[in-house]
């Protein structure tokens, strides 16, 4: 058994508390960890969303950049997210580097910020301000877990590219498969919560759960749907969710979602947009739905992207819709869960959701199996498995093992600092050539030429007397 903190970089779900996927995922983990493995686990939750008052699967804390790497010292090893740049820079400047740490990989971060980024100067620049503060905590990793095999081959890459993996930890089991799970405890009824009341007994829910991120494409769903209605009238589709939040995605597609269904005269009538709920309830939106539908656009982030709503519908035995093109839609389709749909293609989404409520024996079956795979192939207990045993022997990578080695290995592909310092002289230069345009502007050009003179014999003279000495 080992002292085991982990990290989540957003609020978890705490009893009535909204959470999103990062904080579920962590809460999950250290509550498997602790029941089914028997290590001594700490979780540690942003401070900004600590509650003294909250019970968690384990112990909790608040954490903060401040405190994070004194909270860490006093465990056997650590497992902490990649997706947060300011912890993944203080934790491999500050933190002791023999504390053994686990990076999960699970949300490919790195491309999917490139989707929230314009296609310009600024979107390349704030793309590179976070490349340069996720990077180093891959370079002080000793184990890694990504969701899916897609997954492990990208991040083989990039880890390679760093210098991780390299003669002293070609042959180890450095970076392995770590999926989102559900739990062992089948899907409940424990309440009505839309059921005669927002819609009717009789109607056929479609449901949309969680939120309408850029990447998704709920906006080929709604123009899907007076094809739906006119072959079942009783559809009702349901947005639970929609908008992050805590507010970590952009909320545009959201926005032209619900522009989109009041521009077809279906907003509040047949398409209902309702609010994030909290995760304990799920179970009651799952099982009083039909079917539920998740559509994306074609882009590397779907790819290569673990979509973990989709994973809990099976465990609620919600037959799924999905769009093609990612990891977890092949799955569902493969074990008869569900079925996709070419991305884009409304014609082709409306065919299949008529065809499905119209199926309610194909409903069933799909239900059963859905079921079945989360039961015995996707518990949190048994897809942590790899991560437990990690904690379970807690120990360096071979190439951080000897500092002399590590240093000369992760400092002879050091791409991303030497890109960072290169981005910072090039900034320090536009601000030089905009201050002398400035004074070229105000006092001309023999101004600007005393103004330089002046300031290269100051420089020289610091020079001198030695007062900018390195």
């Amino acid at each position: 058994m080992s002292k085991v903190l982990v990290i989540s970089p957003e609020a978890v779900p705490v009893a009535g508390r909204l959470a999103a996927g990062p904080g579920i995922r962590y809460w999950q983990i250290a509550k498997s960890l602790a029941k089914d493995y028997k290590h001594n686990v700490t979780l540690a939750v942003p401070e900004k969303d600590f509650n003294a008052t909250d019970k968690g699967p384990t112990p909790m804390i608040p954490w903060d950049l401040k405190n994070i790497c004194d909270l860490a010292d006093d465990h056997d090893c650590v497992v902490m997210p990649h997706v947060h740049s300011g912890l993944s820079t203080v934790y491999r400047k500050n933190a002791n580097p023999k504390i053994p740490t686990a990076v999960d990989l699970y949300d490919p971060v790195l491309i999917e910020n490139i989707g929230l980024q314009p296609a310009n100067e600024e979107g390349a620049r704030s793309f590179s301000h976070y490349l340069s503060g996720v990077i180093p905590i891959l370079k002080r990793g000793d184990y890694f877990v990504c969701a899916n095999e897609r997954q492990r081959f990208y991040y083989i890459g990039v880890l390679n590219a760093l210098g991780r993996i390299n003669p002293l930890t070609y042959r180890e089991d450095i970076l392995e498969i770590v999926p989102f799970g559900v739990d062992e405890k089948p899907a409940e009824k424990t309440k009505e919560v839309m059921r005669g009341q927002t819609v009717d007994h009789e109607d056929k829910v479609i449901l949309w759960f969680s939120g309408i991120y850029p990447w998704f494409d709920a906006l080929t769903l709604i123009e899907a749907m007076p094809a739906v209605l006119k072959k079942e009238p009783r559809a009702k589709l349901v947005v639970l969710g929609g908008a992050h939040p805590a507010g970590h995605a952009p909320d545009d597609e959201y926005l032209r979602t619900q522009a989109k269904s009041k521009e077809l005269g279906l907003f509040g009538e047949t398409i209902l947009f309702m609010e994030w709920q909290p995760y304990e309830d799920r179970a009651d939106w799952y099982l009083e739905s039909d079917i539920a539908v998740v559509t994306h656009k074609p882009s590397l982030e779907t790819e290569l992207s673990h979509r973990t709503r989709v994973i809990d519908f099976l465990w609620g035995g919600l037959p799924v819709i999905t769009s093609r093109g990612d990891a977890v839609g092949q799955m569902v389709e493969s074990r008869g869960c569900g079925q996709t749909v070419a991305a884009g293609d409304k014609e082709a989404l409306a065919e299949s959701i008529i065809a499905l409520l119209g199926d309610d024996p194909k409903r069933k079956k799909m239900a059963a199996m859905a079921r079945e795979l989360a039961a015995t192939e996707l518990t949190w207990k048994k897809v942590i498995e790899p991560l437990a045993d990690f904690c379970a022997n807690p120990h360096l990578a071979a190439d951080r093992k000897d500092e002399r080695l590590a240093r000369e290995t992760l400092t002879a592909v050091d791409t991303i600092d030497e890109h960072f310092r290169l981005s910072q002289i090039v900034n320090h230069t536009k601000t030089l050539w905009q201050k002398v345009q400035n004074v070229y502007e105000a006092e001309g050009l023999a101004g600007t030429i005393n103004r330089s003179v002046d300031v290269v014999a100051r420089q020289f003279k610091k020079g001198e007397s030695g007062e900018d000495k390195r």
